[in-house]
């Protein structure tokens, strides 16, 4: 007995010495004192004003079924955009060829001195949601005023994502008067539907590019920012490039009964709507598995140095603590979203009396797709929970399949990694999982290196602007986009030692 409790001990002691070791070989992050970004001759002021006239252009994308002055008013939106930006970017629309493409989306195309180089293209889009009829007097300023008050540009489009669309005219038109003419091509693609999934905008100019066999070195778009006090447990400054996209189908579960008057009731859970509420707690009850895996693992990886020691703990000894920390990770639904396939029921539909038993009832369930998982998977997934064949289950959306990840390792990332470093020092850079879609993915088959990012700094109660009320952007973020996609374009003139072969 004295052997086996010794026997115990040592290994117990093994085991605290190879977690505390595995821990104290990752180095911490110390962030610079001041850190700053590098040196700009852009002029947030002045672009603040811009942003703010590029936001009074409703260029609303309204869904199918939209009263048709709605449609016009935007498309004439669009035009009179267009018309803007070749007014306010002379040298630049003078230089580069444009291209419209399904009426109202534009092709920018900087040729380059180089033909052996692949092209790469930056992209942002001109439409914007609609403001929520009646919150108009919740915005501190007028939605579509582009008011530039309190060290912010407000409204709608601001970061989502005019503030890219000016950036990257900006530092165009600033690098072309300096004199400068790119190696390699650079491609500009500011779409007209993205918020309706880009059919007549980025997927036509994704065709385009394939029937002239165009392949890109890399497509960088809009999706992560520079974050601050968003990531729990992380204080300094964190910029996330996602790297992926996860995917998303729409499930319609339907219930059957026989209906009937409400005073000759059967049991409740054999009424349709009965049944509808045990099915959605079925699914609840088997929610699909998180992991801390992928995209998840090279985050919490990047995160690893800036973590208190006890974070830090855990994190480094995953084959141990897992469970721990995706149970931690849990309590926050963006972080939990990036660990597993969830499940939203968005629209709930039976009964049309209210003494009257329902027929039938039916719910819509959203899932968004983890890239571990297929549409196909999911759905077998669902059905599985159910296990009641008298639940009818069919896809109401089709959706589209998670992205490919891009990798993390290649000198496309390193080539990203290096330009926000440099526009930003003793910032933290970490790749990151995008729960919701960008137009980028119209792009998987021309490159395997699409990155997501614009160096918007902004923090949690910012953040809720995006498609909420009184979206803004801090002006001091302008000078900072404009500055990445200079050096982003300037950088891109190097050879990539291991670019793709697509």
């Amino acid at each position: 007995m004295k052997r086996l409790f010794t026997g115990v001990i040592l290994a117990l002691l093994a085991l605290v010495a190879v977690v505390i070791g595995r821990t104290v070989m990752v180095s911490t992050f110390t962030p610079s004192s001041t850190p700053a970004p590098a040196e700009t001759n852009f002029d947030g002021t002045k672009m603040a004003g811009r942003l703010g006239e590029a936001v009074r252009f409703r260029t609303i994308s309204w869904q199918d079924g939209a009263p048709d002055e709605n449609i016009k008013a935007s498309q004439a939106a669009f035009i009179a955009f267009r018309g803007w930006i070749e007014s306010t970017y002379p040298n630049f629309t003078k230089t580069a060829t444009r291209e419209i493409v399904g009426d109202y989306s534009l092709l920018f195309v900087w040729a380059g001195s180089d033909p052996s180089l692949k092209p790469a293209l930056l992209m942002s889009h001109m439409d914007v949601v609609p403001v929520v009829a009646g919150t108009e007097q919740d915005w501190k300023h007028e939605p579509f005023s582009g008011t530039v008050a309190d060290n912010f540009v407000f409204g709608r489009g601001t970061m989502d994502t005019k503030a890219g669309i000016i950036g990257q005219l900006e530092a165009a038109e600033t690098l072309i008067s300096s004199g400068f003419k790119p190696k390699r091509t650079i491609m500009f693609s500011f779409g007209h539907d993205e918020e309706v999934g880009g059919r007549n905008g980025n997927a036509k100019i994704a065709e385009l590019m394939k029937s002239r066999n165009i392949k890109l070195e890399l497509v960088n778009d809009e999706g992560g920012a520079i974050t601050t006090g968003v990531i729990p447990g992380v204080q300094s400054p964190v910029a996330l490039i996602g790297v992926a996209e996860k995917g998303f189908v729409s499930l319609k579960l339907t219930a059957h009964s026989a209906g009937g008057h409400s005073s000759l009731p059967p049991a409740v859970k054999d009424t349709a709507i009965g049944k509808l509420a045990h099915a959605i707690r079925k699914i609840e009850d088997n929610p699909f598995e998180s992991r801390i895996d992928g995209v998840s693992g090279d985050f919490i990886e990047q995160l690893m140095p800036s973590m208190s020691f006890g974070s830090r703990l855990a994190v480094a000894n995953l084959w141990l603590f897992e469970p721990m920390v995706v149970s931690s990770m849990s309590g926050s639904p963006a972080a939990a979203a990036s660990l597993h396939t969830t499940i939203a029921p968005t629209i709930i539909q039976g009964g049309v009396k209210e003494n009257v038993l329902p027929p039938e009832a039916s719910v819509i369930i959203n899932l968004r797709v983890h890239p571990r998982d297929t549409i196909e998977s999911v759905t077998a997934h669902i059905k599985n929970a159910l296990d009641d064949e008298t639940i009818d289950v069919e896809i109401s959306n089709p959706g589209r399949e998670p992205s490919p990840v891009s990798n993390v390792k290649g000198p496309q990332f390193a080539l990203m990694r290096s330009v926000i470093e440099k526009i930003n020092p003793g910032v933290i850079i970490a790749p990151n999982l995008m729960v919701g879609g960008t137009d980028s993915r119209h792009y998987q088959d021309l490159t395997d290196n699409i990155f997501r990012f614009i160096p918007i700094i902004a923090d949690a109660d910012e953040l809720k602007g995006f498609h909420g009320t009184d979206e803004r952007l801090s002006i001091a973020s302008l000078p900072l986009i404009a500055t990445f996609y200079a050096e982003l374009i300037q950088q891109l003139d190097k050879p990539m030692e291991s670019s793709d072969d697509n």
